[in-house]
């Protein structure tokens, strides 16, 4: 198949400019917009009740150890705790991860009935943000699958992607492991999975387009679902994921402070390094890799001494861009575009 490329894709103003249409820091302002999502109201420490004082850890019986779940090195330097999570960085990937997790039980229990964060997602101004985003994922997508429209959404949280999707002719699926959410695409007429994809029994070529919307952060084992979604898709389909960038300028400066750090629901932290080694790793090659959302705002404050996600500073200075951010892949996410890289014919 040729691929195919629409102009605002070639011109990298315009692209420039479509990012920055959801980029909150930039439309709305930081501090406004964690108090109008409600974020500076969440409970950021659900497990604090079982840090044992002694250690500064979550109790170890509702723990279990890992290894870089990337590349299978035995934890490397450690480089801080938070919230009880012990945060790690694996020399040979690059991977930074949290090497002692809650017990699978306890994880899925938590997801099943986590309802605070589906309340972030679905007020008006994250709604109005997450819309224009996931606009701009379907159109790169669909720049390369030309006329193929169908997808398979995993983790579609409230299902305000799915929706988008079918109200541009995608034939949608959603996967969703929350029972209050499956219940409520249901009702929407969304036809959901409501398993992971390991269990599915999905046939191999039933979706051109599996999008994984800040999902394998999440995962105690990314590989496994990595291998099932190289099952499924055919040679030219394609797979998009977006995850927080462990590599982000914000990160980076506010080091633990960040939000990106939860150790019982981010487990594991990419950049451009450990998440290019393990989509190879796991036989895809990448079509796009780019930054979205710059956190400006709460770069300047932080640059200023002011609280970094509700402070209000000016620019700290004019050389900090969106432009000069994107260019040098310090967004706080990461947005890639990757296939089945082609086999060998011997």
């Amino acid at each position: 198949m040729k691929e195919t490329r629409t102009e605002w894709l070639k011109d990298a103003q315009l692209r420039l400019d479509r990012k920055n249409a959801f980029d909150a820091s930039l439309v709305v302002g930081t501090a406004r917009f964690n108090r109008d999502t409600g974020r500076d109201r969440m409970v950021r420490q659900p497990f604090a009740k079982f840090i044992d004082p002694a250690t500064n850890l979550i109790q170890l019986d509702m723990t279990r150890s890992r290894v870089c779940p990337v590349c299978g090195a035995p934890p490397g330097r450690a480089l801080f705790v938070k919230d009880g999570f012990r945060h790690v960085h694996c020399e040979s990937c690059d991977l930074i991860y949290v090497s002692l997790i809650l017990r699978e039980d306890i994880l899925t229990q938590y997801w099943r009935e986590e309802m605070v964060w589906k309340s972030v997602l679905k007020s008006e101004p994250q709604l109005e943000m997450d819309i224009l985003k996931f606009g701009y994922g379907l159109d790169l997508a669909a720049a390369y699958l030309g006329e193929e429209r169908d997808l398979l959404d995993i983790g579609a949280g409230n299902g305000d992607f799915v929706l988008l999707a079918q109200e541009r002719d995608w034939r949608a699926v959603a996967m969703e492991l929350n029972l209050e959410s499956a219940a409520s695409l249901e009702s929407a007429g969304i036809k959901v999975i409501v398993k992971s994809l390991e269990l599915s029994d999905i046939a191999p070529g039933s979706f051109s387009l599996i999008t994984m919307w800040e999902v394998l952060e999440h995962l105690t084992e990314p590989k496994t679902i990595l291998y099932e979604v190289h099952r499924i898709l055919p040679e030219n389909g394609i797979l998009l994921i977006l995850v927080p960038n462990v590599g982000s300028l914000v990160t980076r400066l506010l080091h633990e402070r960040s939000d990106t750090f939860g150790g019982h629901s981010h487990l594991n932290h990419f950049n451009q390094a450990s998440l290019t080694k393990l989509l190879n790793l796991m036989g895809f090659e990448i079509l796009e890799m780019e930054t979205v959302i710059t956190e400006l705002g709460a770069i300047n404050n932080y640059l200023s001494f002011a609280d970094p996600y509700l402070g209000e500073a000016p620019p700290f200075s004019p050389t900090l861009t969106p432009d000069f951010i994107h260019e040098n892949l310090w967004g706080s996410r990461l947005l890639v575009l990757a296939r089945p890289a082609k086999r060998d014919p011997s």
